[in-house]
């Protein structure tokens, strides 16, 4: 007799999650706050795990297409690096610090003029992933990813990440009361932790739902070409 899997409350890496978050609000107080600035480290661990999403979301796009779990993983692919682009101020960071000569150089090379183009297109391309989410129907993939268990955990530390990190910049009428320098640290943090928690959401959801659909055509095919050949041989 085949077993149904039982889904658990939460797993190791998520109540390590957790507990990472639990420890954000003190180890602000530990880090120096250069780590908080823009462009510093904490930003920059952020970039890379935005970048970890975007991989992984093409290695599963590459390894099950067509299928409806490549559906989703191509869909998600843009995600991350829109994130990306939004914590890196949209090429903003990469660049000198703000001056006159630095203005002049930034509007003589067009910069200027990419950045007045990158916002509009990112609304644009916002809208074509919630058009396709919808023609594709690609809640029906998530839910199916979701059946088995559900990482409630990772949704939990994702939401109260955002709040933290939101509050931390005295958004929503909230203030955590925190100085200016531990406060910008306790912002990163939360936003680092928010990160991670969403690549693992993705990493159960697309898991899941590759051991429901099965890699490259769907597995209902072959079932019904049977179906076929027995009717076949039955009225024969």
């Amino acid at each position: 007799m085949q077993r149904t899997p039982t889904s658990t409350l939460a797993r190791p890496g998520e109540w390590l999650l957790l507990a990472a978050l639990l420890a954000s609000y003190p180890l602000s107080a530990v880090f120096d706050p250069v780590w908080g600035r823009e462009g510093g480290i904490l930003e920059n661990a952020q970039v890379l795990v935005l970048g970890a999403g975007f991989v992984a979301a093409m290695l599963m796009f590459g390894r099950t297409r067509p299928s409806r779990t490549a559906d989703l993983a191509l869909w998600a692919a843009p995600v991350w690096l829109l994130l990306a682009g939004r914590e890196l101020s949209w090429g903003r960071v990469l660049l000198p610090q703000p001056g006159l000569e630095a203005a002049h150089s930034l509007a003589t090379s067009g910069i200027l003029w990419l950045q007045h183009v990158v916002r509009p297109s990112a609304v644009l391309l916002v809208l074509a992933l919630l058009l396709a989410a919808w023609r594709f129907r690609l809640d029906e993939v998530v839910r199916a990813g979701l059946a088995r268990h559900t990482p409630w955990l990772c949704f939990a530390v994702a939401l109260a990440a955002a709040l933290g990190s939101t509050c931390a910049e005295g958004h929503l009428s909230c203030s955590l009361g925190l100085p200016a320098g531990r406060s910008v640290v306790f912002e990163e943090l939360a936003e680092l932790l928010a990160y991670v928690a969403l690549v693992m959401i993705q990493s159960v959801v697309l898991r899941q739902a590759l051991a429901l659909h099965g890699p490259g055509a769907p597995a209902a095919a072959p079932a019904v070409t049977s179906i076929d050949a027995t009717a076949t041989s039955g009225a024969d």
